[in-house]
C-alpha cells in the first residue's frame, strides 16, 4: 500500500462524506421513489462508509465502498487526488470486483446455507448495499457487560459457524467470489511488503494526540513486530479448502435472546477456521484491554484464553502445533493491521469508541505484540507456547491502566 500524506494530494474528508451521502441518497430514491427517505448519522468506520437511514420509518443500514480500499487509505491519497478517485470510482461501481456487490452475494449464499443467520438485504443499487437493522446487543456489548461469561459467549459465536466451516460452506463459496480485501494476511502483506512500508510506519500516530516520545516508541515496537511477522508469513498454510466468515469481529455478532445474527460477511478461502478464531479472539482481547474495570479485564482475558485453548489444541501432535501457530500469527497480524490503521487515520475521519481507545493505548498494545512476536520466533511450540503467550497477555493486562 502506498500512502500519500501531502496536503496537495490528500482527499478531503468533507468532500468524501458529501459525495458518499449523495450516492446513498440517489440509490435509495431510485429503489423507493414513492417513499420518504431520511439519511441518519455516519457510523464510524475505517473501511467502508456506513450510515443509517430510514425508508418510510424502517431503519436500514447503507454501506458504500471507495475503490475497495479503506477510508483511511483513500483520505491519505492512496487512490490519488479527489478527481482521480471520483473518475476511478465511476468505473469501479460497475465492475465485477465491486466489494459491496460481492458482499450482497455473500449474504445471499449465507441465507441459502441457513446458518449462521445473517442480516436481511433490503436492496442493492449503484454500489450501495442496504441491509435491515439487526435486533439485540452485540457480542462486544455482551462481553463488556458480562465479562465472566466471555468464554461461553465466544464459543456460541464460533459454534454458529460450524456449517460454514464445513463441507456445505465450502461448496457454496465456490459459487461466489471471495472478499480477499478483508483477509488478515492479505491486508498485512499489502500494508507492509512494499518499499513504502517503512515510511508509512514512521508516520504512525501523527496528529492522533500521542506524545512524540511515546509515538516514536510505538513506531519502533510495531516496526520490529512487522519484520518478524513478514518472516513468519511464509509459514502460513497455503491450503484453501475451508470457507471462513472473514471479518468475525465482536461488533459483527448480535444476540437477540438465544438467537444470533451476523453482519458484514467477508467470505474467503482458508486452510481452516483459524482466521475466524484469530480475529474473534484478537479483537475481543483489545476490547478486554480497553475495559475501564481491571477485574472485568482479567475475567475477559481469562475467558479468551480458555476459548483459544479449546479451539487450538483439539488436534493431535504436529497438526495441533501448526494450527496454534497459525492462529497466533494471524492474531498478531490482525492486531497490527487495526492498530496501524487507527493510528494513521486522519483527524477528519471519525473513529468508533473502541478504536479511539486503541489509539489511546497504542503503546501497551504495541509492546504486547512485540513481545508475543518475539516468543514466536523462538523454538517453543504447542501447549507450552500457548501457556507462555497467554501468561504474557494476563501479566500485561494489569498494566493497561
Amino acid at each position: 500500500m502506498t500512502l500519500t500524506t501531502g496536503e496537495s494530494t490528500a482527499v478531503s474528508a468533507t468532500a468524501l462524506h458529501a459525495a458518499t451521502r449523495q450516492a446513498i441518497s440517489h440509490a435509495a430514491k431510485d429503489l423507493w421513489p414513492d417513499q420518504q427517505i431520511m439519511l441518519g448519522q455516519e457510523c464510524p468506520s475505517v473501511t467502508s462508509y456506513v450510515c443509517r437511514l430510514t425508508v418510510d420509518g424502517e431503519e436500514l443500514i447503507a454501506k458504500y465502498s471507495w475503490l475497495g480500499m479503506s477510508l483511511v487509505s483513500i483520505l491519505r491519497g492512496a487512490g490519488g487526488t479527489w478527481s482521480q478517485v471520483q473518475e476511478a470510482e465511476s468505473a469501479y461501481v460497475h465492475s465485477a470486483d465491486l466489494l459491496t456487490a460481492r458482499e450482497a452475494r455473500n449474504l445471499a449464499l449465507l441465507r441459502e446455507l441457513g446458518r449462521p443467520r445473517v442480516c436481511e438485504t433490503a436492496g442493492f443499487h449503484r454500489g450501495v448495499l442496504l441491509t435491515r437493522a439487526v435486533p439485540g446487543e452485540t457480542l462486544a456489548d455482551e462481553m463488556t457487560a458480562r465479562p465472566g461469561e466471555t468464554s461461553a459467549l465466544l464459543d456460541s459465536a464460533l459454534a454458529a459457524l460450524e456449517e460454514l466451516h464445513g463441507h456445505q460452506g465450502a461448496k457454496l463459496l465456490r459459487d461466489s467470489e471471495p472478499i480477499d480485501e478483508r483477509s488478515v494476511a492479505g491486508v498485512f502483506r499489502r500494508k507492509f511488503n512494499g518499499l513504502s512500508a517503512d515510511t508509512y510506519l514512521g508516520t504512525l500516530g501523527q496528529g492522533r494526540g500521542l506524545q512524540e516520545g511515546e509515538r516514536l516508541e510505538v513506531v519502533e515496537l510495531v516496526r520490529h513486530t512487522v519484520w518478524r511477522l513478514l518472516r513468519m508469513s511464509s509459514g502460513l498454510s497455503p491450503r484453501r479448502d475451508t470457507a471462513v466468515y472473514g471479518d468475525l469481529k465482536p461488533e459483527h455478532v448480535f444476540f437477540d435472546g438465544p438467537r444470533l445474527h451476523f453482519i458484514d460477511p467477508a467470505l474467503q478461502w482458508a486452510a481452516g477456521p483459524e482466521p475466524d478464531i484469530a480475529k474473534l479472539a484478537g479483537r475481543s482481547l483489545l476490547l478486554a484491554l480497553g475495559h475501564p474495570d481491571r477485574r472485568a479485564t482479567q475475567q475477559m482475558v481469562q475467558g479468551i484464553a480458555s476459548f483459544l485453548a479449546r479451539n487450538t489444541t483439539a488436534s493431535a501432535g504436529r497438526q495441533r502445533a501448526e494450527r496454534l501457530r497459525e492462529v497466533l500469527v494471524l492474531w498478531l497480524m490482525d492486531t497490527v493491521n487495526i492498530l496501524t490503521t487507527c493510528l494513521s487515520a486522519p483527524a477528519g475521519l471519525p473513529l468508533a469508541p473502541h478504536q479511539q481507545t486503541l489509539v489511546n493505548q497504542a503503546w501497551p498494545v504495541a509492546a504486547l505484540v512485540d513481545r508475543v512476536s518475539a516468543l514466536l520466533v523462538g523454538s517453543m511450540a504447542g501447549p507450552r507456547l500457548l501457556d507462555v503467550v497467554l501468561g504474557e497477555v494476563e501479566h500485561r493486562a494489569g498494566s493497561y491502566r
